[in-house]
């Protein structure tokens, strides 16, 4: 029921999307735009300016309509960018290489950076600036009000569900060394609106490496292993059952890195209910 409930939450954000993909009319300044991040790309999808969009990375949401690839996100091809002539090359601060920009700015290019975004506040600001220098704010404040009133029905709903309430997430980011998210960083508040707690939520970082040692010591209920595509889980924490509650209960789920870490406030908002489910589905 609170499943069914959470979805039937997510439709109207659904509708949103469709009406701006067919009933996009609003002017704007840049026709010739290179995305050189994945979320970038999304928020550029969502707010209606896909067609004006001619170049993105490897790493990129490809769309809908033909792009030029551009490289990687560190490593993009800038004989290629110059041979487009954009009139607008959006970067990430994230994956901020400055030599990279002082060259685009060299030969001319206007180059847009996208702030960090630490938590769904910054998300949403972040995404509603972008979307007013491309003439979309009245969209994206559409996408944002729909999003949070969806996050916080999920929150007030969580908070009565004694069996996700307070339980304890290890996010296991990287393998070797063994990497995770702390306080700095938006995965707390998927744990915030899923009324769950990062393990990490004290360490005041984005992300940094930790012992198994450690790991052992604050015993997490739940892990959640990030992985790119249609990785499946290998058998890693299947050595200390018996040690950490998580292994013990059979409380590790896979979650698309795509999607936790090149949110938009919409996909933020789908991340959250698939994370809900995984945990109320195996709980049950």
């Amino acid at each position: 029921m609170l499943s069914y409930k959470i979805f039937k939450g997510l439709l109207p954000c659904i509708v949103i999307l469709y009406s701006i993909r067919v009933f996009s009319f609003e002017k704007t300044r840049y026709h010739r735009i290179i995305s050189l991040s994945p979320a970038i790309t999304r928020i550029l999808y969502e707010i209606g300016v896909e067609h004006r969009v001619i170049g993105i990375t490897l790493h990129c949401p490809k769309g809908t309509t033909k792009k030029h690839i551009l490289g990687t996100i560190l490593e993009p091809n800038i004989e290629k960018i110059i041979l487009l002539k954009p009139d607008l090359i959006i970067l990430s601060k994230e994956f901020h290489n400055k030599q990279m920009e002082a060259k685009l700015r060299k030969f001319g290019f206007h180059v847009y950076v996208v702030d960090i975004s630490y938590s769904f506040n910054d998300l949403c600001k972040n995404y509603c600036l972008l979307a007013t220098k491309l003439d979309r704010s009245k969209i994206a404040q559409q996408i944002i009000q729909q999003a949070r009133l969806t996050i916080n029905n999920i929150y007030n709903k969580t908070r009565f569900y004694s069996i996700a309430k307070n339980k304890t997430f290890f996010w296991e980011i990287g393998r070797y060394p063994l990497y995770t998210a702390g306080r700095k960083s938006l995965v707390n508040d998927y744990n915030y609106y899923s009324n769950t707690l990062n393990i990490y939520h004290d360490i005041r970082q984005s992300y940094f490496p930790v012992m198994i040692e450690d790991i052992i010591k604050r015993n997490p209920d739940i892990i959640i292993h990030t992985k790119y595509n249609n990785d499946i889980l290998d058998t890693f924490w299947t050595q200390y059952k018996n040690i950490i509650n998580a292994v013990t209960n059979s409380k590790i789920f896979i979650i698309d890195n795509n999607d936790i870490f090149s949110p938009t406030p919409l996909t933020f908002t789908k991340s959250l209910i698939i994370l809900i489910k995984k945990i109320m589905v195996s709980t049950l």
